[in-house]
């Protein structure tokens, strides 16, 4: 997942078409979820094989990713944060930043009751 790879390649200022590619050729355990069917907001919403993790990427009007999203089940709450840790800079108690291309990415993790999130966005 993007919000926790180990190289660090964001989906943040990508093409739709692109992350779109790059999910379906590195996140095969991902599936494109279409339940939505009036669609509001651009967006591409992924659910992986046992539902635990919800991955939803933002875009702009032209199609390039602004924000990514992933909904997790507590279940998945240590493995998320070790990877976060070991693989970005940790910046606050639940905060972390890496640099993907030449965007500083950062990441949020956000707790609520029955689910957490962990959100990533280009650093102003």
């Amino acid at each position: 997942m993007s919000c926790y790879q180990a190289d660090a390649q964001s989906m943040i200022g990508r093409h739709k078409d692109d992350v779109q590619a790059i999910i379906n050729k590195n996140y095969r355990e991902f599936k494109r979820d279409n339940s939505v069917v009036k669609q509001q907001f651009n967006y591409l919403k992924f659910v992986n094989s046992d539902r635990t993790r919800t991955w939803i990427l933002h875009f702009t009007h032209e199609d390039i990713c602004k924000t990514s999203k992933l909904v997790c089940d507590y279940s998945e709450f240590d493995r998320v944060v070790e990877k976060l840790s070991t693989s970005h800079t940790k910046t606050g108690d639940s905060e972390w930043e890496y640099v993907s291309r030449q965007d500083t990415i950062q990441v949020s993790l956000i707790k609520q009751e029955w689910y957490f999130t962990v959100r990533e966005t280009r650093k102003k």
